[in-house]
């Protein structure tokens, strides 16, 4: 009984150790055997107007006459013959190491075309998303560590990547922003106690630099830096003390904001060569025109994307910081307001549906914050000592994970339509596993 307790054990432990490495193996063996109409279009509408810089200027020597898949959502610049993206270049960055990489072996492979475009690159993004998802996942699990027992961890992260659209936005649709500012989130979370622990320039110039880069990718997710300014206020002396903070240390704060205008350096002398202007609009007349009726209830309910209909697991994690806000306890009540905010963002945007997608795809980098309300959440249902609730709560987070993780590998694009969501619950109802593409 000893032996077969402690092999128990230490199956147990090898589980907690090692349950990345498994979720990175099941991850890239999908994403070796994705199918050709996600592998296509990697390169393709939005994800190639963040990846475009990468041709352009290591391929093309320039944006005139730069050959594109999209030509209608990229065109030419008005009077100019220069192909104009209005995303910015912040995930090029993050991609150029792999694009790189990729650019070497087709230029030293005789069969390989290279030309930015051909499968070598494709792969590149696809190792580039792994990669980026999997460090993300990794600061997320020591961001909650620090608060939470090791199988909460493991059961948060587990319920997040297969339960909402996480999984799909590494694996499916690499090419998009979401997974690059998921680990860019995850990092400066990660990094904000050490912010306060051991100040000075080091630590200020890093922090101005990702939330910088953050911003530059999507402009709405400044919002976090409330994060950083609320972090462990709960009181009003916490907040006299952080006001002290900034007071003594104000001088070497500058170079945060030095540091986040570097990241955007290399957009703004992209805007100037188009446009003879250092800042611009990229997005015309694309604006929050909702403002004063948000669409909230369709952001969060939809067929056309809604967040809880496509991601339900999530739904935890709004639970959580209703709970957990009062106290504030883990700075989920400063969460929660990050995330009210950004949910009237979201749903004030000209398309509140985000375009073609799985699930409301702006929460994605949101989930390393929101995983701290549901590991809080499901702390409490652990503690609690009646099994039944556990094994209940247990039972529909599996339901959850098949629910969520069923709709993405049956997902055809662009998006949802009722008739076709009903359609793969009838099959998830006959637990059809097969993967319709």
């Amino acid at each position: 009984m000893k032996t077969k307790n402690a092999v128990l054990r230490k199956a147990g432990q090898l589980i907690l150790k090692y349950y990345l490495l498994g979720i990175l193996a099941f991850a890239a063996y999908r994403a070796i055997n994705l199918h050709p109409r996600f592998f296509n279009g990697t390169i393709w509408s939005d994800a190639e107007g963040y990846y475009l810089y990468l041709p352009a200027v290591f391929i093309n020597g320039g944006f005139e006459d730069l050959p594109v898949r999209t030509e209608v959502q990229f065109p030419i610049l008005e009077g100019t013959n220069k192909r104009f993206t209005k995303y910015t270049c912040g995930v090029a960055i993050m991609q150029a190491p792999f694009f790189l990489g990729a650019h070497f072996i087709a230029a030293n492979t005789k069969d390989i075309p290279a030309d930015g475009i051909a499968p070598v690159y494709v792969k590149g993004i696809q190792l580039a998303a792994l990669l980026y998802g999997f460090l993300g996942l990794l600061f997320l699990r020591r961001i909650l560590l620090r608060h939470f027992d090791p199988w909460v961890v493991l059961l948060t992260i587990v319920g997040f990547f297969f339960g909402t659209n996480l999984f799909h936005y590494m694996v499916q649709e690499p090419g998009m922003s979401h997974i690059y500012t998921f680990f860019l989130f995850s990092l400066f979370i990660y990094l904000t106690p050490r912010f306060y622990k051991k100040p000075g320039l080091p630590i200020f110039a890093l922090m101005g630099l990702l939330l910088g880069w953050i911003t530059l990718i999507r402009p709405t997710n400044l919002i976090l830096v409330l994060y950083l300014l609320l972090y462990n206020v709960n009181s009003w002396n916490a907040l006299s003390n952080r006001l002290d903070f900034v007071k003594t240390h104000f001088l070497k704060l500058l170079i945060a904001p030095l540091a986040s205008f570097l990241i955007f350096l290399p957009q703004f002398m992209y805007w100037h060569y188009m446009s003879g202007h250092w800042l611009m609009y990229s997005y015309g007349n694309e604006g929050f025109t909702n403002w004063r009726q948000p669409r909230i209830d369709m952001v969060l309910f939809h067929i056309k994307n809604g967040w809880l209909l496509f991601s339900p697991m999530a739904g935890i994690s709004v639970l959580g910081m209703l709970i957990g806000s009062w106290k504030n306890k883990f700075n989920i009540g400063t969460i929660f307001l990050i995330f009210l905010i950004s949910l009237y963002a979201f749903s004030s945007w000209w398309c509140w549906w985000f375009g073609g997608a799985f699930g409301q795809r702006s929460f994605v980098e949101f989930y390393t914050l929101l995983a701290i309300p549901y590991a809080y959440l499901l702390s409490l249902v652990f503690s609690q000592r009646y099994w039944l609730v556990k094994i209940l709560f247990l039972f529909i987070w599996l339901l959850l994970i098949y629910y969520g993780y069923m709709l993405m590998v049956h997902f055809t694009g662009p998006h949802y339509e009722w008739w076709e969501w009903r359609q793969v619950v009838g099959w998830m109802r006959e637990f059809r596993f097969d993967v319709r593409q």
